[in-house]
């Protein structure tokens, strides 16, 4: 009996070791890595000065978006909004480049999340969120960036070391790019390059150079047309959060579980040079819940936003202000694979 006992462990424990084993290899340990393509200074010059459409690194050929310029200065148009010095206080930051205001808010929502069995209902009903409301002189000033620089599987790194080394001003988590170990996981677009193209039956944010925001359904996109339209960046999770009218959606495109309340990452557009980041803390007894998915689309409907955008959430929504973070998530800081930052950018 004792024999078989030990045999019967033996098994278990090697079988659990396989699984381990696997897992490990897929999702957490690097491969397929390449190091990010040129700097954001060299694909612009490039783009503007030799028509280079394309990049080759590690004998892999990644294609470049067309740059298109912004219309009109955004600079003169937000004027108001900027600075002529630098003047840093802990919600507002203000250059000639840019200007972030951070505020903190609190809703009682008298409503509970009994989803999941009833899982979630230990967490009440209140939400906790930071919403940081943006205005660039720049499209550069937005610049996205992989996990120790480098696009592939099981690469990761801590958002505020990502944050020192672009010197950003403010950053939030991205969309973690390297789920589904890029199975059938849509376009990644960053800072002008395409780095994956393949199918998804995900909705796909991208943001053009020209300071515009698009969200295509599957059937919608196309790789050509996001390079000759000039895509700049593009993330794919989803789902989006407004209609073409900016008002709540009620239907969306994405699974069952998204649809629960989570802490959350969600990016907002208002207008070219003009746009919000909007990060929900979650899964705190007491302090926060996180946000419905329809709860969410209903808060960027009331600031006034054209799109909005839900990015990944639970336990990688993090926002930064400087080298600090600035939300209190259920989770301490872990690594993440990528990131949204915002920054004094090129020009």
């Amino acid at each position: 009996m004792i024999k078989r006992l030990i045999i019967l462990i033996t098994d278990i424990a090697i079988a659990v070791s396989l699984l381990l084993g696997i897992w490990i290899y897929y999702y957490k340990a690097p491969r397929y890595g390449v190091h990010a393509v040129p700097s954001l200074e060299d694909i612009i010059y490039q783009s503007e000065n030799s028509g280079k459409t394309s990049y080759n690194n590690n004998d892999n050929n990644y294609p470049a978006t067309r740059v298109i310029a912004a219309t009109g200065d955004w600079h003169q148009k937000f004027a108001n909004h900027f600075s002529n010095t630098v003047i840093i206080t802990d919600n507002k930051y203000k250059s000639p480049n840019l200007s972030i205001e951070l505020s903190y808010g609190n809703i009682e929502t008298n409503r509970l999340d009994m989803s999941e069995k009833g899982k979630h209902k230990k967490y009440g009903t209140k939400i906790a969120y930071t919403l940081a409301d943006i205005y660039i002189g720049d499209i550069t000033c937005i610049q996205t960036a992989f996990a120790q620089d480098t696009y592939g599987v099981g690469y990761s790194e801590k958002l505020t070391d990502m944050s020192a080394r672009l010197k950003s001003v403010l950053a939030i988590n991205g969309d973690s790019y390297s789920n589904n170990r890029h199975r059938n996981n849509g376009t990644i677009i960053r800072n002008g390059v395409i780095y994956r193209n393949a199918d998804t039956d995900m909705e796909t944010c991208v943001l053009n150079w020209d300071g515009t925001m698009k969200i295509y359904t599957p059937q919608e996109l196309d790789t050509q047309t996001l390079i000759d339209t000039g895509a700049y960046q593009s993330w794919v999770f989803g789902p989006s959060l407004l209609d073409e009218n900016g008002k709540a959606k009620t239907d969306f495109l994405t699974w069952d579980y998204i649809l629960e309340s989570h802490p959350r990452t969600a990016i907002g557009y208002y207008e070219p040079g003009h746009y919000c980041f909007l990060l929900v803390d979650g899964r705190k007894k007491n302090y926060s819940r996180g946000m419905f998915t329809d709860e969410m689309s209903q808060f960027f409907e009331d600031l006034g936003c054209k799109a909005a955008y839900n990015l990944d959430g639970g336990h990688c929504s993090f926002m930064t202000y400087g080298d600090k973070f600035i939300n209190h998530p259920y989770k301490s800081e872990h690594k993440i694979q990528d990131g949204i930052f915002i920054t004094e950018g090129l020009s």
